[in-house]
């Protein structure tokens, strides 16, 4: 497993980048574990989510980004929180696991490293289904909840040469989430954060994460200099593919 950690990026280049760990991840026939976060709130639509509730102007005038992820599901406000990705390429044992399977055994490994920094998430077994276009709302199956509210969202996507799953790991829950669609301001979401129940740098909270990771697949290996640079130059290419602009967004609705 190799693990790369990248800091304050703009939307569109953090969707770009776990879309080109898929490439170098086939390249280097291994795993990729990353951990990052956003130069700015962002809120992040899912690849099929429809925009055309989208209070655009509520973005701007609170200075959102707002980008489209190539993963499904609903909307996140990503803001305080360690945000993960997971990069699994075709000749790696795990490509062959359904979705659930695979959302299931990354959820477990997730749990395991924030139960050891002392936080008493759980695992959800059932489906409960949403009714807003918010991912918080409620959380599904093998999702993970603190004192019973979803604290971790996740999405998967799969392509013939990898499979990606990036999630949102909150620390502080924000209600701006139900102002970022007109049809959600009034709406009742449970939100909670792991520093409702306990603070834990930043920092700490990755490395438990990255242990638990290398508990299952051994000692993760550091992306050295050149293949970091490597990345993000590749990367430059995908961007325009998720750069949300309003015009973009409703014309293609």
């Amino acid at each position: 497993m190799y693990v790369l950690e990248t800091y304050k990026l703009k939307g569109s280049k953090n969707m770009a980048v776990d879309v080109t760990l898929g490439q170098v991840a086939n390249e280097l026939n291994d795993v990729i574990l990353r951990f990052y976060t956003w130069e700015r709130p962002t809120l992040s639509l899912g690849k099929h989510q429809k925009a055309s509730d989208v209070d655009f102007d509520y973005l701007e005038e609170n200075g959102f980004d707002i980008v489209r992820r190539p993963s499904g599901g609903r909307a996140v406000l990503h803001w305080d929180e360690v945000t993960y990705s997971i990069v699994v390429p075709r000749g790696h044992e795990l490509f062959k696991l359904g979705v659930l399977e695979l959302y299931n055994l990354i959820s477990k490994i997730i749990v395991a490293g924030l139960n050891k920094l002392g936080y008493p998430v759980e695992l959800t077994t059932g489906k409960n289904k949403p009714s807003s276009h918010i991912c918080f709302q409620v959380p599904s199956a093998y999702e993970i909840t603190l004192n019973g509210t979803k604290v971790v969202g996740s999405a998967q996507t799969r392509t013939q040469d990898y499979i990606l799953q990036h999630g949102s790991i909150v620390l502080v829950p924000h209600e701006e989430i139900k102002h970022c669609f007109k049809n959600t301001k009034t709406l009742d979401i449970p939100l909670i954060g792991l520093y409702d129940y306990a603070y834990n740098e930043f920092s700490q909270i990755v490395e438990n994460l990255k242990g638990a990771f290398e508990n299952y697949f051994g000692k993760g290996r550091e992306f050295d200099e050149d293949l970091q640079t490597k990345v993000l130059e590749i990367s430059t290419a995908f961007e325009k593919n998720f750069v949300a602009i309003k015009d973009e967004i409703l014309a293609k609705e």
